[in-house]
């Protein structure tokens, strides 16, 4: 049995529709999609998420205990509960929730798959119900009973040599390639997917593999790199579009929808994984169902990604437009601590903020590839008069859109793949100064560059010079010694 160190979010939001209490619930599997109660939640559809109590106390210093089905009440007591789609990114198979924060994460086995090779050879769609060639259950319920209530639910099978196969069910696989933002991840869930919707202006240099995006209004730069390849890469936009045609079309079929999904790209991979081994037949170890996925080494089809947010983000991040009136500007009104994120449409008066969360690196290649946005800067005396509300604090947030007159703040989720610390926050002191003095300049638009949000402020070469690699004579500053 492998197992690897857990990597555990105690920053992670408190999600109200999992169980209250003191009791310790490991969600199990994630079955179908819908629209369950239009009085509250009309402008999100919301996935069914299964939970099982754990019995087994001693996962917490031994989570090896919650590979047995015996760690948990029977599959026939589930909990089952509605969370919206754009929750999905903070949702893993396996992860154990308390009182409605994460508990733990555990990595069951955790395995790499090398060089594994994805097309439509290789790889299948099947139900979680499957008898594969009649040869026995790929989820056989006397090892894995907690997809009982789903059997009709979708995961791919992908082969492995030796005869053996790997199993990710379909909700995992579109968390973790769509999962960079509940903006993003939700307009899957809500068909048509229309390029627009995702981004405007692009520009791409095919010697160079430069990549230029211009972000539509309410995506988040989390997702640019996402947004990139289903820009770039066909069969990246073809997987993003048949999450929300398979729903339409069991809709219109007046069926239970079970989302579909597929890997954004074609060719080889290594991919890591967390889950459990399970037997074929008389075969043991046949079968790895995956729980979380945790890298993908596939590379993205570009070198470098420049991208460009709409002000109405820059907005949710609590900065206003630059030279906008000061009539114009809604103050918004202080969040309560541990503000938790609730099933129901958020305030039509509230302004929206962003939530930001950090989790493990996923793609290895990014990792080597300066990904950065340009931020137009918000004047000195803007940003000072954008928030500061003095009203009694908001109680609740709420993924997506808004749609009620509750006091309910709307929320979006930005996933940054980086967890250190010390690279977290806003603007560092050293900067301070200088930014403040060129947000006051007048007739010009100053842009403020960064590889990523988490990048420690540093720009990356290829930004300031040109395609021979020459650095303009304009951007060298003589001093005397």
């Amino acid at each position: 049995m492998n197992h690897k160190k857990s990597f555990i979010n105690k920053e992670l939001p408190s999600i109200s529709a999992l169980a209250k209490g003191e009791n310790s619930w490991r969600i199990d599997w994630f079955g179908d999609l819908a629209f369950p109660n239009r009085l509250f939640r009309r402008t999100q559809p919301s996935l069914l998420v299964h939970l099982s109590k754990v019995l087994d106390d001693s996962f917490r210093h031994d989570p090896s205990v919650l590979l047995s089905p015996d760690s948990t009440t029977p599959a026939r007591f589930q909990r089952k509960v509605w969370v919206s789609a754009g929750t999905l990114p903070l949702l893993r198979i396996g992860d154990v929730w308390r009182d409605g924060k994460l508990e733990a994460s555990p990595d069951y086995q955790f395995e790499r798959f090398v060089d594994l090779q994805i097309d439509d050879s290789t790889v299948h769609l099947v139900k979680a119900g499957l008898n594969l060639d009649d040869k026995g259950f790929l989820l056989p319920l006397s090892e894995h009973p907690w997809h009982l209530n789903c059997t009709h639910s979708y995961c791919v099978m992908v082969e492995l040599p030796a005869g053996r196969q790997l199993i990710i069910p379909c909700i995992e696989l579109i968390r973790f390639y769509f999962g960079s933002s509940s903006g993003l991840i939700t307009k899957l869930f809500l068909p048509p997917l229309q390029r627009k919707a995702l981004y405007g202006d692009s520009q791409f240099d095919s010697s160079t593999k430069r990549l230029v995006l211009g972000l539509a209004e309410k995506i988040s730069g989390a997702s640019a790199a996402d947004i990139g390849r289903m820009h770039l890469d066909p069969v990246a936009w073809r997987a993003a579009m048949h999450v929300g045609t398979s729903a339409l079309k069991a809709s219109v079929a007046r069926q239970t929808i079970y989302p579909q999904g597929f890997f954004p790209f074609e060719g080889k991979t290594t991919l890591a994984a967390a889950g459990k081994w399970l037997s074929l037949g008389d075969h043991a170890e046949a079968t790895f169902l995956v729980y979380s996925l945790r890298s993908c080494s596939h590379p993205f089809p570009f070198r470098s990604l420049r991208y460009k947010v709409q002000n109405g983000f820059a907005r949710a991040n609590g900065v206003a437009p630059p030279r906008q009136s000061q009539g114009a500007i809604r103050r918004s009104a202080n969040d309560a601590t541990d503000q938790p994120i609730v099933e129901r449409d958020a305030s039509n008066s509230l302004s929206p903020k962003v939530m930001q969360i950090h989790l493990e690196p996923r793609f290895p290649d990014l990792q080597k590839k300066p990904v950065w946005k340009d931020k137009v800067l918000a004047s000195g005396d803007d940003a000072g008069r954008a928030g500061g509300g003095t009203s009694q604090a908001v109680e609740s947030a709420a993924i997506g859109e808004s749609g009620s007159e509750q006091r309910i703040r709307p929320v979006s989720l930005d996933v940054l793949l980086n967890t250190d610390p010390e690279k977290r926050g806003g603007i560092p002191q050293f900067l301070c100064e200088a930014v403040q003095a060129l947000s006051t300049l007048e007739g010009l638009d100053i842009d403020l560059l960064t590889e990523s949000d988490e990048d420690g402020w540093t720009v990356p070469i290829t930004a300031l010079s040109d395609a021979e690699g020459e650095i303009d004579i304009r951007l060298l500053i003589c001093t005397e010694n």
